[in-house]
């Protein structure tokens, strides 16, 4: 964890840098090669020891809603051709990924693009997947029940 933080503060170091240099940039632009701004841009130096403090309240799990009191939420969409996107949330357990994935195998989908988090409950938000599977095509509210059910939610909807 420690070294997960100290690689995001450097990354936040950077990133400020880059904003820092950019509003430099614009302030020594030519004023007839730019559109006029309305807004002034101030410098974004945070100072190192609040950094970690900030990242710190950030994170901090407390200041979420537990996800074990919210109810498993599957949307899914079937879009154009044989393109499906997938959006699920729930309560984190072991093996959680493993089934979801092999669920949506035993479907015939093929994940192309996907976000999966872990942070404060089970997230899973598959972007493109594909039915390979000829013949049928799969509806909806099947791949809602299989991933609901591969989940331990039986006969939710």
């Amino acid at each position: 964890r420690a070294s997960i933080l100290g690689d995001a503060i450097d990354y936040l170091k950077e990133l400020l840098q880059k904003i820092n240099d950019l509003h430099t940039e614009l302030e020594s632009a030519p004023s007839g090669s730019l559109t006029p701004q309305s807004t002034s841009f101030n410098t974004v130096t945070p100072t190192p020891p609040t950094l970690p403090c900030r990242v710190k309240e950030e994170l901090c799990p407390s200041s979420f809603p537990s996800s074990k009191n919210q109810p498993a939420k599957v949307e899914v969409r079937v879009r154009e051709g044989r393109a499906v996107n997938i959006h699920m949330f729930c309560s984190r357990r072991p093996g959680l990924l493993l089934s979801t994935m092999r669920a949506l195998d035993n479907l015939g989908l093929d994940v192309q693009q996907a976000v999966i988090s872990c942070f404060n409950g089970f997230a899973l938000d598959v972007f493109r997947a594909e039915q390979c599977r000829e013949g049928q095509d799969l509806m909806a509210e099947q791949i809602k029940a299989v991933l609901l059910d591969s989940a331990g939610f039986h006969g939710i909807m």
